[in-house]
């Protein structure tokens, strides 16, 4: 199974400039990468955070969402044929309101060495002001708390009942799980306790512990499971903006082997091993985490020597391991306040310019993917499918499952697949399989061929010979 993800971060574009041209750049480097490069079409779209630049006025931060929604809608219905289910959205600090944070905080009316140890023993209601040189006390936490409102109305209408925001989003995370592909992804809110006079990432572990079943579920079953928040894990000793890195021994120990994540403005790929004393077994010891540029940051944003940058993420998953290639994608305008991006592979330090990396899966015995068949066959209704999925499987281990190919096989409405994939006659079901087929189809070939057929002819079976019969009439 091969598919990719379209791996998008921070998009938060400036006043001065619109987004037809970034959709319209994205859409020629799409059939650069496809038709030139030999890239696989995207089948999932993840956007990690920072959709917009934010304001301190509420109707202004509406306009940015509507018109981000625009945007996304457009990259919907190019990339994935309108199917939003395969479009992952998770919030970021740009995205906090910060108007509602101003007003739910007033200056710390507690004396300052109070105010000093409840800052330095991680109390959540004081925060310090650097500009002002005082400490702020939050006041209404109910206020407070409504800091992702317009985040959340903007993602509810944009989904519009295929999914809905988690009604607490710094405590509960949410996934979304495609059994298509074998993959699931959890979707973290990377911005607890952040606001305008805070700004350190942080994923609650009760967020955590809400999707943790799922996470097992999907590992038991052989998925990828890929966890996507907005803020990097380390920084300079100046800075405070990034996320405790403490908490990928968490993902790790959730069964997460991928993470996807932005904020730093730079593509970047890492591996985090768990502790050694948390060590459960080998698969459980590596996560690989890879982080996407700025989409449309300006030249305010962009680190030193750094471009716009978008990932694709190429995955071929087996049983038991997904293969992993990532191609950055990179803008070569040389004017950083270019308002029409030109993409282009960056170049790498190897022969593909992507960067390959395997990650382990569980290992499913026979029996076990045979029951993942069955059990997404009995939730799809889709018995195709279920077909060429047990063929797959044959393909792969050598083994014979004829019969319970045969048993979907018979559930299936296309009879033209029912007849190419009778190949052998080996028994009477085999016989009235196939002859049913081409009566259906009325395909004079297909007619010729089951009359001509000597190990039909062999079976001297009074219902099969009936059913010749009927074809000679």
């Amino acid at each position: 199974m091969k598919y990719s993800i379209l791996h998008i971060s921070d998009i938060h574009k400036g006043q001065d400039v619109e987004y037809g041209p970034l959709f319209q750049s994205m859409r020629r480097d799409y059939e650069c990468y496809t038709n030139q490069e030999g890239l696989l079409p995207p089948s999932f779209v993840v956007v990690s955070g920072d959709l917009i630049q934010g304001a301190y006025n509420d109707d202004e931060i509406r306009q940015q969402y509507d018109n981000v929604s625009l945007f996304l809608s457009e990259i919907c219905d190019f990339f994935l044929n309108g199917d939003r289910k395969k479009l992952i959205i998770v919030p970021g600090n740009h995205d906090v309101n910060r108007n509602v944070t101003k007003a739910s905080m007033i200056p710390s009316t507690r004396d300052y060495d109070s105010c000093l140890n409840s800052f330095f023993s991680g109390a959540a209601d004081i925060r310090w002001n650097w500009k002002e040189h005082k400490f702020y006390e939050v006041i209404n936490r109910t206020i407070y708390n409504n800091r992702f409102d317009l985040f959340i109305e903007f993602y509810n209408k944009f989904y519009d009942g295929i999914r809905s925001y988690p009604n607490n989003p710094e405590e509960t995370a949410y996934v979304v799980i495609h059994d298509d592909f074998d993959i699931c992804f959890s979707c973290f809110n990377s911005c607890h306790h952040l606001d305008h006079l805070c700004d350190t990432g942080s994923i609650t572990e009760e967020a955590l512990n809400s999707v943790c079943k799922d996470l097992t579920d999907c590992y038991n079953a052989g998925f990828l499971n890929i966890a996507v928040w907005h803020h990097h894990f380390y920084g300079s000793p100046l800075e405070t903006n990034y996320i405790d890195r403490s908490f990928l021994t968490n993902l790790l120990s959730c069964n997460i082997q991928i993470g996807l994540y932005g904020h730093q403005h730079y593509t970047q790929v890492a591996e985090e091993y768990s502790d050694l004393l948390l060590q459960r077994d080998e698969i459980a010891q590596k996560l690989l985490l890879i982080s996407s540029g700025t989409l449309f940051g300006g030249p305010k944003v962009l680190p030193p020597n750094s471009h716009r940058q978008y990932n694709i993420i190429e995955i071929e998953k087996g049983n038991g391991y997904a293969a992993i290639d990532i191609s950055i994608r990179e803008d070569f305008n040389p004017n950083p306040n270019n308002k029409i991006p030109q993409w282009r592979m960056k170049p790498l330090s190897n022969s593909t310019n992507k960067i390959h990396y395997v990650v382990k899966l569980r290992e499913l015995s026979n029996n076990d993917m045979l029951l993942n068949i069955d059990r997404k066959c009995r939730i799809n209704k889709d018995f195709y499918q279920a077909c060429e999925n047990v063929k797959l499987l044959q393909q792969s281990t050598g083994e014979d499952f004829s019969l319970i190919f045969k048993s979907y096989l018979k559930e299936v409405k296309d009879y033209n697949y029912i007849f190419k994939n009778i190949r052998k006659i080996t028994a009477v079901e085999d016989a009235v399989l196939k002859i049913t087929a081409a009566i259906e189809t009325k395909n004079p070939d297909y007619i010729r061929e089951v009359i001509n057929d000597d190990d039909i002819k062999k079976l001297n079976d009074s219902n099969v010979n009936y059913l010749l019969s009927t074809l000679k009439m």
